[in-house]
């Protein structure tokens, strides 16, 4: 289905403003920033200072009621009832047939219960949060499109949210998001009375999200980006004397920037950390999601009764799935030139994979890829493949530029730094 561009919002003017130039999201009809300045910049912030990522695919629900913990703790994966005010944790939402339907964020207030994920997912939840609902004691206010999520990525992740504080509890509380994983705060920053900020790294980056209420987002976003010394301005414009004084202030800096997907994709992927409706979607179960950023963060094996449970612990006791997700790498020592990764030569998100040793037999799909800076450029990626064709050494071949390419699989969550 074809979906006409949204109409600019503030906020979306405030990122053009900053250099955005923007792609779809899929098919969802939403705009995400692919990038601001030239890639090597983008990474570099991530990777040595603070990188701002906008994430416009995510929303908020928020629930209210006496019976909101104990009615969550029998519909998701995770232990709820173990939850308490200013606590968050990963979950998923299964349906009866144990398959993922949305990965989730669960926060606990003392306003309310919220339900951050994927806003494509939000409303499908909210039916099945109103439709299994009997005789429990809640509320449900569906606000896809009330709250923005920034996402401050880089060693100077908590800095950045420092900076940004109003006074100085704001800014003691800045600090403790940085020292409480796990944990939720309210403070007020610059350009914005409230926000909601918790500790998310991006496998081992730092990270802090930070939920706005999306009336303030257009005046938060650019008094963010002038905390961490990011000033849309091209110094080749400027005076000799200008662009010394601009280079002086950026050194001063926190030297944070704008950053859009393209950079934060390429990071990701070397941290090991696959992403819902990119590398897993509405048909995984969780087992098919192994390690620490999938079925390990998001399901309790403790817990009781769940909607989709039986299908988990079934797979748990009894059995594995027939595919798996894995991480692979390209063997530059097989493949002249592959350190260079030309563009043509990545493979691409929906390619096949093939069995080494019978490459008329197909084991699977590339889900993400990219060219890995700290990897000299070789490709890496992310690939569901048949079980047995999963664990850490085993050969593929992949199509790209034309033929097919030697790659291995190496372990999930670290694609770059562990060599099978």
């Amino acid at each position: 289905m074809d979906h006409a561009p949204p109409a600019p919002t503030a906020l979306h003017t405030a990122l053009g403003a900053a250099g955005a130039q923007f792609m779809p999201w899929g098919d969802t009809g939403v705009q995400i920033a692919e990038h601001f300045d030239a890639f090597e910049a983008e990474y570099a912030a991530l990777r040595q200072r603070v990188g701002v990522l906008h994430l416009p695919q995510r929303g908020v629900l928020k629930l209210a009621g006496p019976d909101v913990k104990d009615y969550l703790h029998r519909l998701c994966t995770q232990d709820i009832n173990k939850q308490e005010g200013g606590s968050s944790v990963r979950a998923f939402q299964l349906n009866e047939r144990g398959h993922v339907t949305a990965d989730l964020l669960v926060h606990f207030g003392d306003e309310g219960t919220w339900l951050e994920g994927d806003a494509v997912d939000l409303p499908d939840l909210a039916r099945l949060i109103l439709a299994r609902q009997f005789t429990e004691e809640l509320t449900l206010r569906e606000a896809v499109g009330d709250h923005d999520v920034f996402w401050l990525i880089g060693p100077a992740a908590v800095q950045l949210l420092t900076a940004a504080g109003r006074d100085p509890a704001d800014r003691d509380a800045a600090a403790r998001v940085g020292a409480m994983p796990g944990t939720h705060h309210v403070l007020s920053v610059a350009g914005a009375p409230q926000v909601t900020a918790y500790r998310h790294d991006l496998g081992q980056l730092l990270g802090l999200r930070v939920v706005v209420a999306a009336r303030h987002a257009a005046d938060f976003y650019p008094r963010l980006l002038a905390a961490a010394g990011h000033e849309p301005t091209d110094p080749n414009t400027l005076s000799p004397e200008d662009a010394a004084a601009f280079a002086q202030r950026r050194r001063a800096s926190l030297r944070g920037r704008p950053v859009g997907w393209s950079a934060f994709n390429t990071l990701r992927i070397e941290e090991g950390v696959p992403l819902y409706h990119v590398d897993f979607g509405p048909t995984s179960l969780p087992a098919e999601v192994p390690g620490a950023h999938g079925i390990d963060q998001a399901v309790s094996f403790t817990k009781g009764c769940y909607l989709g449970q039986e299908v988990v612990a079934r797979m748990k006791s009894l059995g594995h799935p027939k595919k798996l997700l894995v991480a692979f790498r390209v063997d530059p020592t097989a493949e002249p030139g592959a350190n260079d990764c030309p563009e043509d030569a990545l493979p691409l998100a929906g390619a096949q994979v093939f069995d080494a040793k019978d490459t008329t037999k197909v084991i699977g799909a590339v889900t993400s890829s990219a060219a890995s800076p700290l990897a000299g450029q070789t490709a890496i990626g992310f690939a569901v493949v048949r079980w047995g064709r999963h664990r850490p050494g085993t050969e593929l071949r992949l199509p790209s530029g034309g033929r097919l390419i030697h790659a291995h699989v190496v372990p999930l969550d670290a694609p770059v730094t562990t060599d099978a």
